[in-house]
């Protein structure tokens, strides 16, 4: 017997063929994303003034480390933007906020690291004989500091889930949506 996984459907497709499910995850994965990306950019960028982009000193993680205040200030200027869009309570916007500054607290010892790692790697790359084995150790260290920031990001955007409605998840999703060019779920 095929196991569909119709749930409350019914309609006999399997939850994973479904345009429902990926929309979903894509919005929840969205959500993560603008939650850890958004604070990111506006950290390493709104502060010179200048486009996405920049690497090296103007980095992230250089940013984080100078100025975590105003990171968790242009944090707080991107859910106060996208929050608006759903008419969130000042309440809701509060708690928004802190959990975007918890974030940035969370993300500025792990950029710290990371920058420690870059710095590594572009030092064993420098030598006369590349340590294959140095740099497979970077690799590894760099995939588990990644899996450790997303799973703050994943954690953080829980907790922003839970300080909105469904309805008002609903309408970020279908926000997300038409912003990239798709149609809205409902």
């Amino acid at each position: 017997m095929a196991d569909t996984n119709q749930g409350a459907q019914g309609s006999g497709t399997p939850l994973w063929k479904r345009r429902s499910f990926w929309l979903g995850g894509g919005v929840l994965a969205g959500l993560a994303a603008l939650v850890t990306l958004a604070p990111r950019a506006w950290a390493l960028h709104g502060m010179g003034g200048a486009g996405f982009g920049r690497h090296g000193r103007h980095g992230f993680g250089a940013q984080i480390l100078k100025d975590p205040v105003a990171a968790k200030q242009h944090a707080g200027m991107a859910v106060e933007w996208v929050l608006r869009g759903v008419d969130a309570t000042d309440e809701q916007k509060q708690q928004a906020k802190r959990i975007a500054e918890r974030l940035v607290d969370e993300l500025g010892p792990l950029a710290g690291t990371h920058r420690e790692h870059h710095e590594a790697m572009a030092r064993e790359l420098a030598k006369p004989e590349i340590d294959r084995e140095a740099l497979e150790r970077l690799r590894r260290q760099e995939l588990t500091l990644a899996d450790q920031a997303s799973k703050l990001a994943v954690d953080s955007f829980a907790d922003l889930a839970d300080v909105l409605t469904q309805q008002q998840r609903q309408e970020l999703i279908d926000f997300a949506h038409r912003f990239h060019g798709g149609e809205a779920t409902h």
